[in-house]
This record gives structure tokens, sequence and C-alpha cells, in this order.
């Protein structure tokens, strides 16, 4: 016990004695109840009794828990190290999902809904999160690349440039089924040209309508994929003019939803946002 602590104790204790003694006195002394005689007696006894109790405890404090607390460390300081239990051996990695029933499966395309959802709500930055950490192995390949291509749009959108370029080998057309290499095609390119590769973007998506036989599903983010490549060329009428035809063909919505991404032509989608 250190001495502020010690001063305290000796300071509460013969508080506690001095309102003993009242009550001592009143109780034990009813014969003189009230006699500075009886109340100074009281008092002394708790007093004395207090005294009594605080030097036991300090002694008990002291004598035998201090020997035995140096001796308990010098003897964990002799004690030889104990040898650390071996790591159990780690378990081989799980083989991918082989049929629809497997709850990873469900899984992942849980995550997929609801990242949808959110994207549909503008909150690019939790679809992203939904879909970011499922592993490929989880995602059937008929539908792998696709997931892994709406998973660039959102980042993008979510302004996380480096992870959606980190996809980039991830988004091989060749690899999806042909029923959804356009959209593939279409997410890549939107990659390609904000990180840079203004020609990889247009070698993509075409410097027109129709060129990569597009369907008509895709032809809105062709657009505006190249339109953003033709601004970084200097080329805004040209860039303003297919970004019109989105306008015209589905409104507003469609630059609505891309803005968030970015791009060289950004400034141009806005000011047709605001034409409406």
């Amino acid at each position: 016990m250190t001495r502020r602590p010690l001063l305290v104790a000796i300071a509460a204790l013969l508080a506690a004695a001095g309102a003993a003694a009242s009550g001592l006195a009143w109780v034990a002394l009813p014969g003189f109840r009230g006699t500075p005689r009886a109340l100074v007696a009281a008092g002394a006894l708790a007093v004395a009794t207090a005294a009594l109790l605080l030097l036991g405890g300090f002694l008990q404090e002291k004598l035998p828990l201090g020997p035995a607390r140096h001796r308990s460390r010098a003897d964990r300081a002799d004690a030889p190290a104990r040898p650390r239990p071996a790591r159990p051996p780690q378990r081989p990695a799980a083989a991918p999902p082989s049929h629809l029933g497997d709850p990873r499966i469900i899984y992942a395309y849980a995550a997929q809904v609801v990242g949808q959802s959110l994207a549909w709500e503008g909150n690019y930055k939790a679809a992203a999160a939904s879909l970011r950490d499922i592993p490929p192995d989880w995602i059937l390949p008929q539908v792998r690349v696709l997931l892994l291509s709406n998973l660039a749009q959102w980042q993008l959108c979510a302004g996380d440039l480096g992870a959606a370029t980190r996809l980039l080998d991830d988004l091989d057309e060749d690899r999806a089924p042909a029923s959804v290499r356009p959209l593939v095609r279409g997410a890549r390119a939107a990659v390609l040209v904000r990180a840079g590769d203004v020609e990889g973007a247009l070698s993509l998506v075409g410097r027109r309508d129709g060129e990569r036989d597009e369907p008509a599903e895709v032809r809105q983010r062709y657009r505006i994929t190249r339109a953003h490549a033709l601004a970084a060329r200097g080329e805004l009428a040209a860039a303003r003019a297919e970004l019109r035809r989105v306008v015209d063909d589905v409104g507003v919505d469609e630059l609505c939803r891309w803005l968030p991404a970015g791009g060289p032509a950004r400034a141009t989608m806005l000011e047709l946002i605001d034409e409406g």
C-alpha cells in the first residue's frame, strides 16, 4: 500500500469511528447519553478498534504476501520456457461448388441480388462491398464474368478506379458465354477509358453504333463509353452527339446512373442532365 492510499484509508476509518462513537454511546451507555464522558470513552474505543484493524491489514499485506510474491516472480523467472504447441495442420482448400444447392452458390447469388438493389438506389459503395469479397469459385462459371462486370461498374461508380482496374484480367469476354459477352466487353471498355486507355476502349465499343454488333440492351453504355473516349481525344462535339443519342432514346436516367463513375465527358453529361 502506498502512502497516499494509506492516509485515505486512515481518514476513512477515523471518520467511521467517529460515527460509531455516537451510536455506541447512545446504545451501550444509556445512563450517560449526551454526557461528554460517554462520548469520549466511546470515541476512544472506536478509534482504537479502527487503528488495530488498519495495522492488521497493513501487516498482512507486507509480511506474508510480500515475500511470497517475490518468490513467485523468482520461480517464474527460473522456470524453463514452455514449448509452444505445434500448429494444427491446415485443411486442404475446399472444392468449388458442384451443384446448385451448394450454400456457397446461394450466398453468392444473394450477394449479387443485394448489390444490384443497392446499385439501383445509387449506393454503389455498399453494392461493391456486397460482392467484392465473394470468392470467384463460389460463382457459377456461366455467370461469373457477368457478375464481375457488375462489380467493376459498381466500383467505378463508387470512385474506386484502382479496384475496378484490378478486375481487368477477370473481365475476359472469351471466358464468358456468348450471350453476355457484349456486357463484359462494355464493362471492360468502361474501366479502360477511365484508366486512360482511350484506344483500347474504342476498340471494344467501336467508333459508331453497330460496329461491334452490340445488342440494344448495352447500346447506351457503349455510347457513354464512346463519348468519354472522344472527349479524352478532344472531340467534344462528337462526344456530345453520342450522349445526345442516349437522352433521345432512353432519357437522362442512364446518364445519371453512370455519372458517379466520372470520366472525360462528365461535364457534358451534367449539361445534358440539366437540360432534361
